[in-house]
């Protein structure tokens, strides 16, 4: 697995850290958002991942109404750009705080950071709390992982488990011929696929960046496309999720503001047969939902689309062509490439983060103990 190359921070001496001043400040509800966001704003250019971003979380809030859940710390330096940790309080049994979205959407998620010694600073400031703090699912290559260590080691317990990776493309010159990086068998599929398709129709894609008049428009006509797949047959179809697809929407619209949106189609005769929803953000291709018309599903259209998408990425010279979701069978052929994930949890001394840790413990003694079980079942029938 390759690691995500982080782009470089500021950096700041230990004697430049002592004279400058480091403040931490606690918000809560949905207008926290409002009151730091200028400063979030600002920090979005320097994360690694859309995910960070200020974007992401505004749109969930705003999909899902958990605005009243938001619980903010914000880490602010004299010498730096601050950190800030926007998370969502769950209760229920064992109450924690995580990024928005992070359990219903799936994707690697973390803490928005700008210095290092802001950072420091704000998972100090996350281990005076009384909540446990959960990352389902961080690159392994993140600072966090080492500062939320660092910040709990004489406060409590930080514990890293695996998750699934997140395949990637890593681009150059030769992606602008993506079928040569095929086996020959999957080359001879795509040509059929190919004229499986001109069968049908005349061929032809579309990538466009909307603008935000006409992003309502061409989203629309994306989430149609999605919704004659599989996925709308088994109802997980963005047009049948009112809070996923409020925030796809939500979120595709302000990145259209933002200049990053880019949403792709391929057309057979008149017809939109597959579509691409995607954001450009630190030189790469952020693919976050792909979908086709299963009328068309002889042709492949979702592959077709993905070799010229993969092509136009290379020819634009991007640095990587990102899958976020997990390793997938259609994805396998065109890369082996894997960014390693891991869950994070942080848990200071309290009450909060007893419970939480003894539910855990319970459900791996339940886990052990069934797995004897089932195979004295097996072994009996």
């Amino acid at each position: 697995m390759q690691e995500l190359e982080l782009r470089p921070k500021p950096s700041t001496s230990a004697d430049e850290m002592r004279r400058g001043s480091i403040s931490t400040q606690r918000l809560a509800g949905a207008s926290a958002l409002s009151e730091i966001g200028e400063a979030w704003g600002a920090l979005d250019a320097l994360q690694d991942t859309p995910m960070q971003q200020s974007l992401w979380t505004e749109s969930w809030l705003s999909a899902s109404g958990a605005g009243d859940r938001l619980r903010v710390l914000v880490a602010t330096s004299s010498l730096e750009s601050p950190s800030i940790a926007a998370l969502v309080h769950h209760g229920g049994l064992s109450p924690s705080l995580l990024p928005a979205g992070a359990i219903e959407l799936g994707e690697p998620v973390d803490l928005s950071r700008g210095g290092p010694g802001s950072l420091r600073a704000l998972c100090q400031a996350l281990a005076r709390g009384p909540w446990p703090v959960h990352l389902p699912r961080v690159l392994s290559t993140s600072p966090t992982i080492l500062a939320l260590r660092e910040a709990y080691r004489r406060r409590g317990v930080v514990r890293v488990g695996p998750a699934k990776p997140c395949p990637f493309v890593p681009l150059d010159a030769s992606w602008t011929e993506p079928e040569r990086r095929l086996s020959s068998r999957r080359r001879q599929d795509l040509r059929r696929a190919e004229r499986q398709a001109e069968r049908q129709g005349k061929i032809s894609y579309s990538f466009l960046s909307p603008a935000p008049e006409e992003a309502e428009g061409v989203l629309d006509e994306a989430f149609r496309v999605e919704a004659k797949s599989w996925k709308g047959r088994e109802g997980t179809a963005m047009s049948f999720d009112p809070v996923v697809g409020t925030f796809f929407r939500t979120y595709a619209l302000a990145a259209s503001r933002r200049g990053i949106l880019r949403v792709a189609f391929l057309r057979i005769g008149d017809v939109a047969a597959a579509m691409q929803l995607a954001v450009e953000h630190a030189g790469r291709y952020w693919l976050l939902k792909i979908g086709y018309d299963e009328a068309f599903r002889q042709a492949s259209p979702g592959i077709l689309l993905l070799r010229e998408s993969l092509r136009r990425a290379a020819e634009q010279g991007l640095s990587t062509y990102e899958f976020l979701g997990g390793v997938a069978p259609w994805i396998k052929p065109w890369t082996n490439e894997e960014r390693a994930t891991v869950s994070l949890g942080a848990y200071p001394v309290s009450l909060a983060s007893a419970s939480a840790l003894s539910r855990q413990a319970a459900a791996r003694v339940l886990r052990t103990l069934r797995r004897p079980f089932r195979w004295m079942t097996r072994s009996e029938v």
